[in-house]
């Protein structure tokens, strides 16, 4: 797990989690301002030749995504990206397990459209 936290003109306070969950993939934990909320996200992407790929999909298609927390901070600043950007990284194990549940029902549906 590697864990960074950024700041910048055009992105403000950002913090960023990658784990890697073999298999090429790597599971991304974001944290960063969205309009007027500080929002927590988690995504899956393939990574190939050096690069991520994430494929959107509807209906549990597509590469895992999910909303983990969003807040209304008065001020987003370092310290209130870091509380929420911890905070839902003790959900990572729970979130390791929707992952795998996700990419196991995906591929099931595969198999049963060839079938």
């Amino acid at each position: 797990m590697n864990t960074s936290f950024s700041n910048n003109i055009r992105d403000g306070h950002r913090g960023n989690t990658e784990i890697d969950l073999g298999d090429r993939r790597v599971l991304t934990v974001l944290t960063r301002k969205l309009n007027s909320s500080l929002v927590t996200s988690a995504s899956v992407s393939l990574v190939e030749g050096g690069f991520k790929r994430f494929v959107m999909g509807f209906g549990g298609d597509g590469d895992f995504s999910k909303t983990l927390l969003a807040s209304k901070p008065k001020r987003v600043t370092e310290k209130v990206v870091r509380e929420q950007h911890t905070q839902a990284l003790t959900q990572i194990e729970d979130l390791k397990l929707q992952v795998e549940m996700h990419y196991d029902a995906l591929e099931k549906r595969k198999v049963a459209a060839h079938a």
